[in-house]
């Protein structure tokens, strides 16, 4: 990966996290919506393992809660291992490592259905952004998404590869110039990186994700909008089928 192109990640990830994580939070319960809204950064890659949380101050600001809302949010993250505070010079609230390993074991696998229901949302939403992304992406965007999509290939273990896909998919949103369509697809990530725990991570299942990847993007890059659009939702269905064909899915429903 060329400098420029490491700067023009460097900056898309920051501006990522801005639109997606450091948002005013949606819902009646800002302490249980901040835990949620931080743990799936953290468990995207978004907030990885030493980073350093705004000030409560400015953290409370950005997600337009309560300092004491925010307060409680953060001891639950503390109890929970995912971040820890240090005192004294160049203290502060940081993500703690193995903070997404964590975030991962408290989930279930899902059911079926779910699985199902979540694969026809993100083929709809996903499969849009990638036609926008073929229409409005930069050539510094396209330029980031080949070197993704190269540096996916054959990269284990299977924690890493999958904080470079979901990157990946934040990018095409990046990329079609929509900033709900961003947020959105951020949330559903967040989910998908959740189900993807329970389909084997082998290099055959990974092979065909980055051979899937690289067509998507060399749609986006030649600017053709219905085969972008067309490969997405292709790509997101096929991987669902192979999770539920593969993995450790729930067949019933729960009550």
């Amino acid at each position: 990966m060329s400098a420029a192109t490491r700067e023009t990640e460097r900056e898309t990830v920051q501006r990522l996290v801005e639109r997606t994580v450091f948002t005013p939070v949606r819902g009646a319960g800002a302490v249980a919506e901040t835990v949620a809204r931080l743990g799936e950064a953290i468990g995207l890659g978004l907030l990885r393992p030493g980073d350093r949380l705004p000030s409560e101050t400015q953290l409370a600001s950005a997600l337009g809660i309560s300092a004491a809302s925010l307060r409680s949010a953060l001891v639950v993250l503390r109890s929970a291992g995912l971040i820890e505070t240090r005192r004294g010079r160049g203290g502060g609230t940081f993500v703690t490592q193995g903070a997404a390993e964590a975030v991962l074991a408290a989930q279930e696998a899902p059911t079926a259905a779910e699985l199902d229901d979540l694969a026809t949302e993100r083929a709809v939403v996903e499969g849009g952004a990638a036609a926008l992304a073929a229409e409005r992406a930069t050539p510094e965007q396209c330029t980031l998404l080949e070197s993704i999509v190269d540096g996916m290939a054959g990269l284990g273990p299977f924690e890493a590869w999958s904080e470079r896909d979901a990157l990946l998919h934040l990018v095409i949103g990046d990329a079609s110039g929509s900033p709900r369509l961003v947020s959105r697809i951020a949330e559903l990530r967040a989910e998908a990186y959740r189900i993807s725990r329970a389909l084997p991570a082998t290099a055959e299942v990974l092979a065909i994700a980055d051979r899937e990847h690289a067509e998507i993007v060399q749609a986006i890059g030649a600017g053709r909008p219905a085969r972008a659009r067309s490969l997405m939702e292709a790509h997101v269905r096929g991987t669902a089928r192979l999770q539920a064909g593969l993995g450790r899915i729930t067949p019933e429903a729960r009550a």
